[in-house]
């Protein structure tokens, strides 16, 4: 992921601001909610109504949490409807390979055929699936598009789980058409962190000399926020046509090296940040369904959603959506 440490990014709200913000939630809105499932799946509502409210195009991307799609553990069938209408796609990673953070590591049978159960219900439901494994050579890649072309889904296999390189592995389906919908792609491809690339340049000029129906990125670059122009540039494949460009955007977590957070929330924590992901240090689960993480995450211009949609993004990649399971685990 993208380490953004520059100072003024990190304190823009102000101690004002900020505690201001705070000031107005108080009580039952403070309290756990009575579903966790349920939480998650009206703060995804949230930000797809408010999102296409400012582009009736916006697309969303949810990734985990495909157990939503079916009623087990206590998801009820009202909460697979509402699912299939907050987001307008589905990508669980490790379907095939990469499961517990060991890359090249075939997935346990019984979990593949749990999230291919889970995948199957989204896509059931009309919506576009989207897996994304982590593999160590092109045998284990051409395994993965085989299987997931079969079942219907979109595949992406690479062998850097920083998703900081553009596989060197062929476009799957790769086509010439012009691509404005998730349900329209046929493939796509993920960087996440452009640390590896040369410059800043080199990283957007790789990206847009690529035929890819649909680029996840982050919205900052270093320390550089994305432009609006260096968007669009963006949007159009090698080949002329349109694709989509999806922003990268942590709806379960809070991370360091984000513009928001505050130099003392470590060592003082407020109260709706929660303990840091094991895997991921920079990472601190969030009590998703508090408002102070909302109005950090959209309805206002700082807000994180509101600097995709004002930089001209296709849409957004919800990532960290299963956090709710690790509330649900916790009682």
């Amino acid at each position: 992921m993208i380490n953004i440490s520059k100072l003024w990014q990190k304190i823009f709200l102000g101690v004002g601001i900020f505690a201001a913000t705070t000031a107005v939630y108080s009580g039952s809105e403070a309290s756990a909610p009575a579903h966790y499932d349920t939480a998650m799946i009206d703060l995804l509502g949230e930000l797809h109504d408010y999102a296409r409210k400012q582009n009736p195009n916006f697309q969303s991307l949810a990734n985990g949490g495909s157990s939503l799609f079916l009623e087990m553990d206590g998801n009820t069938s009202e909460n697979v409807a509402k699912m299939l209408k907050s987001v307008d796609g589905q990508l669980v990673e490790s379907v095939y390979y990469g499961f517990n953070m060991k890359d090249g590591s075939k997935t346990p049978s019984s979990e593949t055929l749990l999230f291919q159960q889970t995948l199957d219900a989204a896509k059931a439901g009309g919506l576009p699936v989207f897996v994304l494994d982590y593999v160590k050579n092109a045998k284990q890649a051409e395994n993965v598009t085989q299987k997931s072309i079969a079942r219907g889904y979109i595949p992406l296999a690479t062998p850097y789980r920083g998703l900081d390189h553009i596989p060197s592995y062929p476009i799957t389906c790769a086509n010439e058409n012009n691509i404005t919908r998730l349900a329209d792609a046929k493939n796509y491809m993920i960087v996440l962190n452009p640390d590896k690339f040369p410059s800043i340049e080199n990283y957007l000029s790789s990206l847009q000399d690529t035929n890819y129906d649909m680029l996840i990125i982050d919205l900052y670059a270093g320390e550089h926020q994305l432009t609006r122009e260096e968007v669009q540039k963006l949007q159009y494949k090698k080949n002329g046509a349109r694709r989509l460009v999806i922003a990268y955007m942590s709806v379960g977590e809070a991370e360091i090296y984000r513009y928001y957070w505050q130099s003392d929330w470590k060592d003082n924590p407020p109260s709706w940040l929660d303990e840091p992901n094991e895997d991921w240090q920079d990472n601190y689960r969030v009590k998703y369904w508090r408002p102070e993480w909302k109005h950090l995450l959209y309805g206002n211009p700082n807000a994180y959603l509101d600097k995709i949609l004002s930089a001209g993004f296709d849409g957004a990649f919800l990532d960290v959506v299963d956090v709710y399971q690790y509330y649900q685990d916790k009682e």
